[in-house]
């Protein structure tokens, strides 16, 4: 090889390295310019702060019509955690199979809200109701908080365990989708954190890893492809591991419940997926493509497509990101942003795990760096999931499902850049 040559190879994997950043801010010769951006450490107390002063300001004015006005049109706080009380009762009382029927579940719903809720289905697979079973034991204005507050801690101690940082605990307090989870009474956060927990285990403890995963399943529609992310990488350990903990969640909902709670489950799992082929949904709340091409007003059949190639696309980068070596974060990133592209039915509510994508990315450039406007675009995730309500339901047009799209090809471009720059520096210092 002459030196000719040689200079050139190196010279292409500097440019390379160029491309995809290596270096801290702190070692960047730009540190200076990095450390004025808007988003700059010294800022990040700044915004958080704000949205948490105005989540206060919400909800003062939000008691002063309930308490003082007495206005009879404001709606329950935490209506969606109504049914995990509801069928937390039932299973009580032994007849864990009536949370899935519907006129049996709304009276229970009413009686405990003291007013009318309309249509609160109980939707959860007969593994999250042994995750709830408790909760009836105590009265709701007890048990809602203690679980939606209690994952909300869970939820920030797994963000703080992948980026360590003082400011953390605040950005993921302030975060508009735990403020989404607690006001509306779901389980976001809940699956949310059990997904990263079991990402940042994986490396160093995959059997818990796995059995984070096996509880992610209570909601299987956002557990579809850590299995294939686990088979692509081979991760045989993890896999093991939650292959068992779902069969062993299952065996013992059979024997808490009886095999008629998952007759019962299967029946209103079609219930849920006609509410978005009717509309009977808030499709300005569903993230999804086939929930956009219905608020479009399009056939069935053209949704359904549309969801299937998202599928399809989600599929292939989970299986690219974690089918050959590359940086653990953006793996991980792209296993979350991929999970929200699969279902038709998910809520807004659940874009919760964009709090987990955040970190991952975030840990990820804090050892090697921010790709150019990567930190506006993580500004952009942490908004997103109030966009349902603030956006598309006044301008109706459905895009939030572009944003989870767009970010998926942005985290498989990063990775492809620097596999690319690894593969030509390794290449030329081999020479």
């Amino acid at each position: 090889m002459n030196p000719t040559t040689l200079r050139e190879l190196t010279g292409a994997a500097k440019a390379a390295s160029a491309q995809s950043p290596a270096q801290s801010p702190a070692q960047s010769p730009n540190a200076g310019a990095q450390r004025s951006h808007w988003l700059s450490g010294q800022r990040l107390w700044i915004y958080p702060l704000g949205a948490l002063i105005y989540y206060v300001g919400v909800a003062l004015a939000y008691l002063y019509h309930l308490v003082w006005l007495k206005d009879p049109q404001m709606s329950v706080l935490a209506v969606d955690c109504l049914p995990f009380w509801s069928a937390s009762h039932l299973a009580l009382q032994g007849h864990a199979a009536d949370a899935y029927n519907l006129s049996i579940l709304t009276p229970i719903e009413e009686h405990v809200a003291g007013r009318p809720v309309g249509v609160l289905p109980w939707l959860y697979p007969p593994t999250f109701l042994l995750f709830v079973y408790p909760l009836a034991l105590l009265p709701f204005t007890l048990s809602a908080p203690i679980f939606l507050f209690g994952t909300l801690a869970l939820f920030v101690k797994v963000v703080r365990t992948i980026v360590p940082h003082p400011r953390t605990a605040l950005i993921a307090i302030a975060f508009p989708g735990s403020a989404l989870v607690l006001t509306s009474g779901q389980n976001g956060l809940l699956t949310a954190s059990l997904a990263g927990l079991g990402l940042v285990l994986l490396r160093r403890r995959p059997i818990l890893a796995g059995l984070c995963f096996a509880l992610v399943a209570m909601k299987p529609q956002l557990a579809v492809l850590i299995p294939l992310a686990l088979l692509a990488s081979r991760s045989w350990r993890a896999l093991g591991a939650m292959i068992a903990g779902v069969a062993i969640s299952m065996a013992f909902a059979v024997l808490a419940f009886g095999t008629e709670t998952f007759v019962a489950f299967l029946h209103n799992m079609a219930l849920a997926n006609s509410y978005v082929e009717t509309g009977r949904a808030l499709l300005f709340r569903v993230p999804t493509l086939f929930a956009a091409f219905k608020l479009l007003h399009a056939p069935t059949a053209l949704a359904a497509a549309a969801q299937a190639l998202s599928v399809v696309c989600a599929a292939t980068a989970v299986c690219y990101a974690w089918g050959r070596p590359s940086a653990f974060g953006l793996r991980a990133a792209v296993l979350v942003c991929a999970s929200l592209l699969v279902s038709p039915y998910l809520y807004d509510y659940d874009l919760a795990w964009y709090g987990i994508l955040i970190a991952w990315v975030t840990a990820h450039a804090r050892e090697h760096g921010f790709q150019r406007g990567q930190r506006e675009w993580l500004a952009v995730l942490w908004l997103a999931p109030i966009a349902g309500l603030t956006l598309v339901s006044n301008l109706h047009v459905p895009f939030t499902p572009l944003i989870s799209i767009a970010t998926l090809w942005m985290l498989v471009a990063q990775i492809a850049r620097e596999r690319n720059a690894q593969a030509i520096a390794t290449h030329a210092t081999s020479l």
